[in-house]
Formats: structure tokens, C-alpha cells, sequence
């Protein structure tokens, strides 16, 4: 008597590589992170673009005294709905030579009662000047974007920006097969 697994896995191979082509698309995550399975050679990113989560670890009134819950709740969720404005601001963060950055980057953001940006600080210590270019990227555009209004005081917050990447481009990437119909 003959295995049959042999005979089904023969069968499946056809299915599987072009479920495999499927997956190594932009767009796809397998693609996106660079999985190996997509390229033949350790791919080197050449264009990325990123969303930008925001952690807000601390805030205090300038006048003294710390937020109570629900104020810095709604800083919290200030600066989440900034993300996408704030990865927008971004510059690539793939460098010349194909290295990746992706900097936590703390900021100092003093919010007034008008609901303006008083002033933002940058309070990571960053060595590298691309990470740095950055920095200042985030930094220009929460200082553009305010319209968040705080009771009567200025208030101080601690916000950490977290930039994620999606991969668009990649040096030495597969390319596609190559068109097998031809018009009559």
C-alpha cells in the first residue's frame, strides 16, 4: 500500500507557491517586514513610511500640582488622534545607506489655556543626526497642531512618540513574473 501524503503534498505544491506570490505584495505584512520568505537576499529597505503612536507618561499643571484623571485622559487621547497628522510630518526613515530609524522621542509640550502649543522640548538624547532631523519633525508638527483646551492653567506633559514602520520599497526585491499571454 502506497502513503497518500506524497501524492496530496504533489498536488498542494502548485496552490501553496502561488499563495506564496499572494503574500509577498506591498501591502502585506510578509512584505512590510521584510520577511525571508518574499526575498531570495536579505532585502534593504529604501522607503518606509510609519504611523506614530503617542504615550502620554506624565503631566502637571505649571502652577503646581499634578492632572487629575480625566484631564490628562483627554491629553491622552489628544495626542493619539494627532498620530496620524504627526507620521504624516515624518521623513523617510530609511537613510542613504538603507539604515532604519525609528527613535522613541520624548517630548516636553506645554499646553495653554487657549488651547495653543506653548512650547515643545525635545527631552531624548539622540546621537545620530538622522535621528535628530527626526525629532524636529515631530516637534514642528505638534507645535502646529493644538486646539486642545485646558482648564484655566498651563499644563506640562510628558509625551512619548513611537514611530512604526510599513516598508513601500525595497532594494533588490523580487520582481514580478513576467507576463505569460500574449493578445491574438
Amino acid at each position: 500500500m502506497r502513503p497518500i501524503f506524497p501524492l496530496l503534498a504533489l498536488a498542494l505544491l502548485p496552490s501553496l507557491a502561488s499563495a506564496q506570490d499572494a503574500l509577498c505584495v506591498p501591502g502585506s505584512p510578509f512584505y512590510e517586514r521584510g520577511d525571508y520568505r518574499c526575498f531570495p537576499h536579505r532585502p534593504h529597505p529604501t522607503r518606509a513610511r510609519a504611523s506614530v503612536r503617542a504615550t502620554v507618561e506624565g503631566g502637571r499643571y505649571l502652577s503646581g500640582g499634578g492632572l487629575d484623571a480625566s484631564t490628562r485622559e483627554r491629553i491622552e487621547d489628544h495626542f493619539d488622534a494627532l498620530g496620524d497628522t504627526l507620521a504624516e510630518a515624518l521623513p523617510s526613515l530609511v537613510d542613504g545607506r538603507g539604515g532604519l530609524h525609528t527613535p522613541d522621542v520624548r517630548l516636553s509640550v506645554v499646553l495653554l489655556p487657549s488651547g495653543d502649543v506653548g512650547r515643545v522640548r525635545v527631552l531624548s538624547r539622540l546621537g545620530d543626526p538622522f535621528d535628530r532631523r527626526i525629532a524636529q519633525a515631530l516637534v514642528s508638527s505638534v507645535s502646529e497642531h493644538g486646539g486642545l483646551s485646558v482648564d484655566g492653567s498651563e499644563v506640562e506633559v510628558i509625551v512619548r512618540l513611537h514611530p512604526q514602520l510599513h516598508f513601500t520599497r525595497w532594494r533588490n526585491h523580487r520582481s514580478p513574473p513576467p507576463c505569460c499571454y500574449e493578445d491574438d
